[in-house]
């Protein structure tokens, strides 16, 4: 029984790693391409400045000109709505429970207390867990 329930959470986590694995290196790579695009906009505005105003004047031009950016960048986060976090794929309750009630046939009347007890808290935290919602 505990091997079955093993291999479900590995099942479970498997999956959820594989759907998050390729979209995840993907945006590094797409992170890092823009933070190089942005340092050479940032370079190219400070040799642009220096000439006229000299190197402090063009650090401190390219500085507020970073800072307005990260505050319009910074807006839509302050201001967004919330979006509600998104539902599980298969809920594991119910997995678990079938799991539990094939496997009390074969139990002595010891086990079957403690799995019935763990059902009963496993149901009363996922009770609990609902309402709050």
């Amino acid at each position: 029984m505990i091997s079955d329930i093993v291999n479900l959470l590995r099942q479970q986590v498997a999956a959820a790693v594989r759907r998050a694995a390729g979209p995840a290196a993907f945006a590094v790579v797409a992170a890092l391409f823009t933070l190089f695009a942005i340092a050479g906009l940032f370079a190219a505005l400070f040799f642009w400045v220096e000439p006229e105003h000299g190197p402090l004047a063009a650090s401190l031009i390219c500085t507020a000109v970073a800072l307005v950016l990260a505050a319009l960048a910074a807006i839509p986060l302050v201001l967004g709505p919330r979006k509600p976090p998104p539902q599980p794929v298969e809920p594991l309750l119910p997995q678990f429970v079938t799991l539990m009630s094939k496997s009390t046939s074969s139990l002595a009347p010891k086990q079957l207390i403690v799995t019935a007890a763990v059902a009963g808290v496993v149901l009363l935290l996922s009770a609990r867990g609902g309402a709050r919602r």
